[in-house]
């Protein structure tokens, strides 16, 4: 088992529960629960995080972007600092923004292909 310290409630600040599921080890406290030692969060949340992630991971496994630049890219088009562009630290209220940037970014790697192919 990890000797990694379980995530603090952010609800009581108590430590979370620790648990082996089939999926893995999961944390729960105050009906929040994570994945891992990750931060605890709501469902309304894990969904948000997860659709996040959904959209935007299309824009690194496309190959149009390296991962490392579809974080700048997301940095570029929020106006966040990178640091708060990793989904699993971002609130539900940041975390639903996440699709109109990266379908703003999308609009600029379309228009650059559609430049490289006229050059």
């Amino acid at each position: 088992m990890s000797r990694k310290p379980r995530p603090i409630c952010p609800v009581c600040g108590e430590r979370a529960i620790r648990s082996e599921t089939r999926f893995g080890r999961r944390h729960d406290h105050c009906g929040l629960w994570s994945w891992g030692n990750k931060p605890l969060a709501d469902a309304e949340t894990h969904s948000a995080r997860k659709e996040a992630h959904r959209v935007f991971d299309r824009l690194w496994q496309s190959g149009c972007l390296g991962r490392g630049e579809a974080y700048q890219a997301l940095s570029w088009a929020t106006g966040w600092l990178d640091t708060d562009c990793h989904m699993m630290h971002m609130p539900k209220e940041r975390a639903v923004l996440v699709p109109a940037a990266v379908r703003k970014i999308w609009a600029v790697v379309d228009g650059r292909h559609l430049l490289d192919a006229t050059a």
